[in-house]
């Protein structure tokens, strides 16, 4: 019995964008090659074939160990759990961002041909995978979804000039800086269905795209120029060593047409893990807030020639670990930060610190959330109410002094 979902190969590689982005994940083909390509930034490249048809496709960063312990090769059979495709220089790059292995090694299945050879499948006809049933007449199709973009988890500095669609997921305050002939600046942290990625804007960047870019909407944005960042540990959970830099050129567009791109994406570190962490690094955290500090002046010299008083605010977080934890807030986050006691708090890109003890401090373009409506914060709280308000718990040095 043939195990491969028939036709998803030749949908995936004729049938119009916006029909490759209805379609169920969870379909079933077999690598055909796997191919390691090192010219600019390690990479594995692989052919997967429905049987009759094959495309190309690169798999995500975190799917490599798959490659190198083997538990994938040439032959293998796996269920695609989540892809992305892009449109660059109008050719269709696909990345593969999540899978499964239904069987490491099988025969050769079929003799099939690449499906961009094939001629473009009527619009009406049926099409196994994709989610809608009511035919796509092509002249109805939304021309902004055909638009040439890159993904994110395909831009390198190799790659310049490219057009990205990405939902702010934050964006800082424009701040000022002093080294040089100074100037202003901002950042945004970006995210699309492949990954995440700072931009930052300086001087005519920040007249011209500060007001445009707010935070929840999706935009196209172009060009970008992808820049690798000079730093020991990546950026904010973009597990990405490159950041976009936007210029006075740069343009903005609203995307008005729905995605499939998340609101915001986490990647929960317990507390008790903080101390496996590098000073300097970034994560994600889901706690219940224990203690609240009073509002504070300290007096700031990072990049000015100037003293600057700045407000700051240290608050205890705590969770399931049975850690506690200081996270320092700054400037308006800290002026404006109202929340209750025992209520749940998340942390989008909270930077590690070992001054003093392990803490933690929200940066610019990190995000706090209190009391989300999602599943991880409502058994965070069930997990209190039952075992956690009579738990012991340990204190990282520093967590006492708010």
């Amino acid at each position: 019995m043939n195990p491969l979902t028939a036709g998803i190969c030749s949908i995936l590689g004729n049938a119009p964008l916006s029909e490759v982005k209805a379609i169920n994940v969870g379909f079933t083909v077999q690598l055909r090659s796997i191919k390691r390509i090192t010219r600019t930034l390690e990479r594995y490249w692989v052919i997967i074939s429905d049987g009759k048809t094959f495309i190309q496709a690169t798999l995500a960063r975190k799917l490599h160990d798959l490659v190198t312990s083997r538990k994938i090769t040439k032959s293998s059979v796996v269920t695609i759990d989540d892809f992305t495709c892009s449109l660059i220089r109008h050719r269709r790059v696909f990345i593969i961002l999540d899978l499964h292995v239904i069987s490491r090694k099988e025969k050769r299945i079929g003799n099939p041909i690449l499906a961009s050879s094939l001629a473009q499948l009527p619009a009406a006809t049926a099409r196994p995978g994709v989610a809608s049933s009511t035919p796509v007449l092509h002249s109805d199709i939304d021309k902004a979804r055909e638009r040439s973009t890159c993904s994110i988890g395909c831009l390198s500095p190799f790659m310049q000039n490219q057009a990205i669609r990405a939902r702010v997921i934050a964006k800082s305050a424009i701040q000022c800086y002093y080294h040089g002939p100074g100037g202003r600046t901002f950042t945004v942290t970006l995210l699309d269905e492949s990954g995440e990625i700072t931009a930052t804007g300086c001087d005519g960047a920040v007249d011209k795209l500060y007001d445009k870019l707010e935070q929840g909407n999706v935009y196209y944005i172009t060009p970008v120029r992808t820049i690798e960042i000079m730093r020991n540990s990546p950026r904010p959970g973009f597990r990405s060593k490159y950041g976009l830099r936007l210029e006075k050129d740069t343009t903005v567009e609203k995307c008005l047409e729905p995605t499939n791109i998340p609101m915001i994406r986490y990647n929960f570190t317990p507390i008790a893990s903080l101390r496996e962490l590098q000073p300097g690094s970034f994560c994600d955290v889901i706690a219940i807030l224990r203690d609240i500090g009073p509002l504070r002046e300290k007096t700031c010299t990072k990049w000015t020639a100037v003293r600057r008083p700045i407000q700051i605010r240290h608050i205890n977080i705590m969770d399931k670990s049975q850690h506690v934890v200081r996270v320092t807030l700054w400037g308006k986050a800290a002026e404006t930060f109202l929340a209750d006691k025992l209520s749940i708090v998340v942390l989008k890109s909270a930077k590690v610190s070992d001054f003093g003890g392990k803490t933690l401090s929200m940066v610019s373009y990190g995000v706090m959330t209190i009391s989300p409506d999602i599943e991880e914060a409502h058994l965070l709280r069930q997990w209190y109410d039952t075992i956690g308000a009579k738990a012991t718990f340990h204190f990282y040095h520093g967590a006492w002094l708010l």
